[in-house]
């Protein structure tokens, strides 16, 4: 006989290898509660609501300059960038959005200030942005943009909603 196990308890098991060779003490993971399944994946799989529209309050994104850096063959995304993409989504997160299920609207109302002023250079990482948190599907861009001047405060405030073709 190669090794012997018995269990004395349903979480330890005992396992002796050979005769004479010291006993092996083995536990088993105590069983977790299951995520509850869906039979869905990626955003159909989330438990938060499809809404048709969701307002949400983000800072604004760096500079343009700032925003991606060349590493002699390509360019990645920077550290300001990066740091920017983790405060802004804790941000986001907390505000508990629901998410979009197809195609969609983005309206941003920003403050008037240095940091805004380049409207073009706003749409991609806000897009990372809201697809980091889940609430869009990653890499979908809106099928209508729209930015304007308005607003209190230094933050910006972002609408998406359901788009519906005309």
């Amino acid at each position: 006989m190669p090794f012997s196990s018995f269990t004395p308890f349903s979480t330890t098991t005992i396992v002796v290898p050979r005769a004479g060779a010291r006993p092996l003490t083995v536990e088993k993971a105590r069983p977790r509660a299951a995520a509850p399944k869906t039979g869905r994946f990626g955003l159909a799989a989330e438990p938060r609501p499809i809404a048709r529209k969701i307002e949400v309050k983000a800072p604004p994104p760096p500079p343009a300059a700032q925003l991606y850096v060349h590493n002699g063959q390509n360019y990645v995304r920077s550290d300001v960038f990066e740091q920017w993409l983790d405060e802004a989504a804790r941000r986001v997160i907390a505000q508990k959005p629901g998410r979009m299920s197809g195609g969609y609207a983005m309206e941003i109302v920003a403050p008037r200030t240095a940091r805004t002023r380049h409207f073009g250079v706003m749409e991609r990482p806000l897009i990372e942005l809201l697809s980091r948190c889940r609430v869009i599907t990653y890499g979908q861009s809106p099928d209508r943009f729209s930015v304007s001047y308005g607003g209190l405060g230094r933050e910006l405030t972002l609408t998406v909603t359901e788009f519906v073709a005309p």
